[in-house]
């Protein structure tokens, strides 16, 4: 993997959306007045904003991609509600859940129009299968995610999360804040990370080696399953021909890279990719 990954975005303000019953606000209402402190103390924007149905948590994630779009808005986006690992991020007042794939589609709006600039913090319950709808065949919808895998409890995002927020914003390192503060329970998603490890195990797996030897007789079956009379003369040329076909070039990363990224810069390369392979065999 390399190491030059670039982590640093824009952020103009902290979006927290809550979704909970009120007998469990009481720690929400502390971290969000410490919040308030951090904000005015170091000078970003900080809006709480309290959601009690689906419609009115989608309605908000539509308005906030036409700020970002028409006033440039720069948001990171809080999530602090419950999370299950299959229904997706739960609303109170309606005891309903906003599946994965709805959410990710509403973040991925907003993403588009900062230009892939969007952090999203899901402090919930399994907050990180919000990477489950993700496809390198369309656009990302956050740049960087940090959220819990499993169950984490309040406990730990009262005594971590204001303290992250500080450290984000006293000392402008998202990887700083999140090392020292949340990563004990939280994981760390990176867009381009991601991309460089779906193709580096696409390459491994079906272009070099035994994969790609497999994958290329595979076709040659189709090809002649077609009416190519299978000869040893047509077999060699078939056989060069999807070699050469075959073979990953900077054009393919650029391909996905301009879709998924957004058009934002990819920081590695296909020698970078090809180094990566070769140095993990």
């Amino acid at each position: 993997m390399p190491t030059q990954l670039n982590s640093g975005f824009s952020c103009n303000s902290v979006i927290w959306i809550s979704s909970l019953p009120s007998a469990e606000m009481p720690p929400t209402n502390r971290m969000v007045d410490a919040m308030a402190v951090h904000s005015s103390e170091l000078g970003f924007g900080f809006q709480h904003v309290p959601v009690s149905s689906k419609a009115k948590l989608l309605g908000l994630l539509d308005e906030l991609a036409v700020h970002a779009r028409d006033q440039n808005m720069k948001p990171l986006i809080h999530f602090d509600t419950h999370g299950n690992k299959d229904a997706g991020i739960y609303v109170d007042g309606e005891d309903t859940f906003v599946d994965w794939n709805t959410l990710a589609e509403k973040l991925q709006a907003i993403n588009i129009h900062t230009q892939n600039n969007l952090a999203v913090v899901g402090a919930t319950c399994f907050g990180f299968r919000a990477i489950k709808p993700i496809s390198l065949q369309t656009a990302v919808p956050f740049f960087l995610l940090l959220a819990p895998e499993e169950k984490v409890n309040v406990g730990f995002l009262e005594d971590n999360v204001p303290n992250f927020y500080r450290g984000l914003f006293e000392f402008g390192s998202i990887d700083t804040a999140y090392s020292r503060h949340l990563s004990d329970k939280f994981k760390y998603f990176h867009c381009e990370k991601m991309l460089f490890m779906v193709i580096a195990r696409y390459l491994k797996e079906q272009c070099k080696g035994k994969g790609g030897a497999a994958r290329r007789e595979r076709l040659i079956t189709e090809i002649l399953s077609q009416g190519m009379e299978d000869t040893p003369d047509n077999l060699k040329r078939v056989r060069k021909m999807l070699k050469d076909g075959l073979r990953p070039d900077q054009s393919l990363l650029d391909r996905y890279a301009g879709r998924f990224l957004i058009g934002r810069q990819c920081r590695f390369s296909m020698a970078d990719l090809e180094s990566f392979i070769d140095s993990d065999n």
